[in-house]
């Protein structure tokens, strides 16, 4: 993932052209609050403003979440009190993996 802009809040983000059921992984070093969202709604998020933003399923220091639709979407991992090290993988639709579809507000 790559780092924001230090000036505002501190996230790592990575952005990923995408289709439906495909799966974004996101791997951590430490525990961290994970957000995947559209570009609208990254947007939103990176001026401040308030956004809409899907939870993945996690499993240990893993967290994959499936598309639920085509689109340009962003993995975003906020940083904690320590330095945050990730790593994220777009892989082809899992089977067995439900889609999760949990839809948040912040």
């Amino acid at each position: 993932l790559s780092p924001a802009n230090p000036r505002h809040m501190k996230f790592l983000y990575r952005k990923y052209p995408a289709k439906r059921h495909e799966v974004i992984e996101v791997e951590l070093n430490a525990p961290a609050k994970v957000k995947f969202m559209t570009a609208k709604e990254f947007k939103h998020y990176g001026a401040g403003r308030t956004h809409t933003y899907f939870k993945g399923k996690e499993e240990d220091n893993m967290i994959r979440f499936a598309l639920p639709f085509d689109g340009i979407w962003h993995a975003v991992a906020e940083n904690g009190p320590g330095t945050l090290r990730a790593t994220c993988t777009l892989r082809a639709p899992q089977p067995g993996l439900e889609l999760q579809a949990e839809n948040m507000e912040a």
